[in-house]
């Protein structure tokens, strides 16, 4: 190995050291925005997908962001389902649905 063998080994490890030790974090502050993006503001991809039958499954939204989706996509919902609905607490919380019967 010579010395820029040595030096590419070295970022490379430190990228990967680096992504190991954020990822959490960075992940924690948008971990449902991917899919209210997807649900309210589909793109023509997902729209034509929709039209030959698949159907999204939205996990843990809260139900005010649910129900806007509902009031404000009626046409798209055939192509919705969602599970373990967040619903508030009393205390400022969330409970979620477990959606078993």
């Amino acid at each position: 190995m010579n010395i820029k063998d040595i030096v590419i080994t070295v970022c490379l490890l430190a990228g990967i050291y680096v992504n190991l030790l954020f990822q959490d974090s960075l992940a924690a502050g948008h971990e449902g925005q991917w899919q209210l993006q997807r649900l309210n503001h589909p793109s023509a991809a997902q729209l034509a997908a929709e039209r030959r039958g698949r159907v999204a499954i939205y996990d843990g939204l809260e139900v005010s962001e649910v129900e806007h989706a509902l009031d404000h996509q009626f046409d798209r919902m055939g192509a919705m389902m969602f599970v373990r609905t967040r619903f508030p607490t009393a205390d400022g919380g969330f409970a979620s649905d477990n959606d078993c019967d």
